[in-house]
């Protein structure tokens, strides 16, 4: 008993911990506050979630995915296909407050890890460009497979690969930004258990050098598997409420931007770390809406080039940048994550 209200304390006790927690409390004050739209929020919660994703298998582990975009989209056509063919999934969607949405979510995500795993036997054998190019690769891939299979599901309505939900499908706003709250909750929380799990050291190992781990003992091809599978679960979560979020769902979920969106956002923030995407995606995103408004048309190149400065002057993010300073007689390299 003692030792779990110490272990209880001590969580309670992590900024980091305390921080993701007080991200959600923010956003959910927001909602009832009805400081921003729904589509904002739910946005905005998207963002942090593809970033904390990604951090899993290229934060942690190091292999950089320029095809991650590929399990938004699997993620989503599952949803937006599970909901429109099967009634039982459909009433699923709408029942519990938005718990429904997430369960039927899930089984989206079950979909993309089983695809990351089945896939990983091949790629993940390959190391730097070769794997960055490899997982490019399968994102066309699965595009095209899309665009020549759901159309023939239903000629009439899935026009050119596009599925458009029928009213009958489509869920409350407020019930995906419970879903979507949810959803972020348990990436968070799962990339700091990693980060503090023997698993997480083993794939921080496997990024140091990969041939020391495997000496080591190390099971680096089992590791670098699972997160592999774990991070499209997650992704595949966020692509499938985008969609339900959307009414609906295309071709332009498989868009290349989306992944640079992820890379982005944990490089600013600091990779492999457990804040890291939270901070570089709550930066990023704010950046992204400001240029947007103010700047149309150069808002990327304005982005592209203050992401250019990060990575030559800050390599290690924003954490990395705190870790240096000390408050009082705290050095924040000893409780940032």
């Amino acid at each position: 008993m003692r030792s779990y209200i110490a272990s209880v304390s001590y969580y309670l006790k992590s900024p980091t911990l305390l921080f993701m927690f007080l991200v959600i409390v923010s956003i959910v004050i927001a909602r009832i506050a009805g400081l921003t739209t729904l589509d904002t929020l739910i946005l905005l919660m998207a963002f942090l979630g593809m970033a904390a994703s990604l951090n899993i298998i290229m934060g942690f582990a190091g292999y950089v995915s320029f095809g991650h975009a590929v399990f938004l989209g699997i993620g989503g056509y599952t949803y937006v296909l599970l909901v429109y063919f099967f009634s039982p999934l459909n009433s699923l969607q709408h029942a519990a407050g938005g718990i429904g949405a997430f369960m039927v979510a899930i089984i989206a995500g079950l979909i993309c890890a089983i695809v990351a795993a089945s896939v990983g036997a091949a790629v993940l054998r390959l190391r730097g460009a070769f794997f960055a190019i490899a997982t490019l690769g399968l994102n066309f891939a699965v595009l095209y497979i899309v665009k020549g299979i759901v159309p023939t599901l239903n000629p009439e309505q899935f026009f050119a690969a596009q599925v458009i939900l029928p009213a009958r499908a489509l869920v409350h706003k407020s019930l995906i930004f419970n879903a979507m709250v949810i959803t972020l909750t348990v990436i968070l929380l799962t990339n700091y258990i990693i980060k503090k799990s023997r698993f997480g050291m083993g794939l921080i190992a496997i990024k140091e050098d990969e041939d020391a781990a495997e000496v080591l003992g190390v099971p680096t091809f089992k590791y670098k598997t699972l997160a592999f599978a774990v991070s499209a679960f997650f992704t595949g979560i966020i692509g499938a409420l985008i969609s339900l979020n959307g009414g609906g769902v295309d071709e332009a979920i498989f868009r290349v931007g989306h992944t640079i969106d992820m890379i982005v956002m944990i490089v600013i923030g600091g990779l492999g770390t457990a804040l890291g995407p939270l901070v570089g995606g709550l930066i990023y995103y704010w950046l992204y809406d400001l240029l947007l408004v103010h700047y149309p048309g150069i808002n990327l190149m304005i982005l592209g080039v203050l992401v250019a400065l990060i990575v030559l002057f800050a390599p290690e993010g924003v954490i990395g940048i705190l870790r240096k300073y000390s408050i009082g007689k705290v050095k924040l390299k000893d409780v940032l994550e």
